[in-house]
């Protein structure tokens, strides 16, 4: 995404917005115990848990009708989740393709 970095991530206060950016913020915390306790299902749970909380955000936050300050923030948060998604199927074996 080229204006990623001009992207004011401060626009992105709905609860489903916040709930997904802890979500992608906890998968380095999912490693480390999942790799403790060895442990590779905590790895799914994680990717099923952020699959939930983004259909939940995407049904409820606009995007192609957004403002353009917001449609930059919600976008830069969509890329995220599909970087945090393809990571954690990487950990655990799983090829991430760009179609079904």
């Amino acid at each position: 995404m080229e204006d990623a970095a001009s992207a004011d991530t401060a626009l992105l206060s709905t609860p489903e917005e916040q709930e997904l950016i802890k979500q992608l913020a906890a998968l380095p915390e999912e490693i480390r115990l999942a790799a403790r306790d060895y442990d590779p299902s905590r790895i799914n749970k994680f990717v099923t848990e952020l699959a939930t909380r983004f259909h939940k955000f995407y049904t409820v936050c606009r995007i192609k009708d957004a403002e353009p300050g917001i449609l930059e923030a919600r976008l830069l948060l969509c890329a995220a989740v599909r970087q945090v998604i393809e990571i954690a199927l990487g950990i655990i074996g799983v090829s991430a393709p760009e179609r079904m």
